[in-house]
């Protein structure tokens, strides 16, 4: 069944769209406003579930190079998947690193404060504000990944927040990084590894590489992982998914990862593309996996509290 070639089909636009989780408007990349980069905007688009609420939110992170991308680009019609399982899809631009602006770790501060917005919004928007997971494809798929590995890290956490956003947390319950450029220092050896001068400033320059790689941040308290490659993947090969799933060994949570290598079916899919029709199915076990590990790990939480105070 996997030797059939398909052309995923964008999923129509939703009717709550531009919905903003900050103040950065950035310009309409369909309608752009001038030939100058855009910059990214801190808007998301909202994909409802026919289920009835409170909804789990999967947080659709878009890629292109830290440097490009927007919203409405990744969220195809294979993800309808989550939706009948009763996940809404919420599909988030950031600001992007262009003409020497929003350099690392704005991104990252961009998709935190988007977390925070989700729960602190949860109950207008009919939301559970304990089950937000995150899905990113290739340079989205490395945020998504630090998502999971950052969480509530006060020197990359945004500085700006009005109260009601400091009043929740940017955890996540789980992260699937679909060719994701984990690895910065393998991604800047690839065809498009020059926008990580535009991303951090530099490109030989270690320390930063590190600072935006995702296996630099895990431990005992990183949210599960899903780790997809494909084995001929140039620009984020196997090895990076490798390298994320060591530091989940090294930190005795490798049960919190799961690395898929894809080296069957189309030859499309065994590169840069995903192939949500094929493993739809492993992402939304591995969110909802996620959001149990969660609860338990809450209610141990809860009952070491209890216990300290009693």
């Amino acid at each position: 069944m996997f030797e059939e070639e398909y052309e995923p089909r964008p999923m129509p636009f939703p009717e709550e769209t531009d919905v903003a989780y900050g103040p950065e408007r950035g310009c309409d990349v369909r309608t752009p406003q001038s030939d100058k980069p855009c910059g990214g905007s801190q808007e998301m688009d909202i994909y409802r579930s026919e289920e009835d609420g409170p909804n789990p939110v999967a947080l659709y992170i878009h890629g292109g190079g830290f440097v490009g991308g927007d919203k409405s680009q990744g969220v195809n019609e294979e993800f309808e998947v989550l939706l009948e399982d009763g996940w809404d899809i919420v599909a988030v631009n950031y600001r992007l690193s262009v003409d020497g602006r929003n350099r690392w770790p704005v991104p990252l501060q961009d998709l935190k404060r988007a977390v925070r917005w989700i729960k602190a919004n949860a109950e207008e928007q009919d939301w559970d504000p304990d089950r937000v997971a995150a899905i990113g494809h290739s340079a989205g798929g490395n945020l998504a990944g630090l998502l999971a590995t950052t969480a509530n890290r006060p020197e990359l956490e945004p500085t700006d927040l009005p109260p009601e956003l400091q009043e929740v947390d940017s955890s996540i319950v789980a992260a699937v990084g679909d060719r994701a450029v984990s690895d910065l220092a393998l991604y800047s050896q690839s065809i498009f590894g020059n926008s990580v001068i535009d991303y951090l400033g530099c490109k030989d320059c270690p320390d930063l590489l590190a600072a935006g790689s995702v296996q630099s941040y895990v431990d005992e308290d990183s949210a599960p992982y899903l780790a997809i490659h494909g084995v001929d993947d140039s620009v984020a090969s196997p090895e990076q998914g490798e390298k994320v799933q060591r530091a989940y060994e090294e930190a005795g949570i490798e049960d919190r990862f799961r690395l898929i290598v894809v080296d069957d079916g189309p030859q499309r899919f065994q590169g840069h593309e995903p192939d949500i029709r094929r493993f739809g199915g492993d992402i939304l076990d591995w969110i909802n996996d996620g959001a149990e590990w969660a609860a338990e790990r809450a209610e141990e939480a809860r009952g070491s509290t209890e216990e300290a105070s009693g």
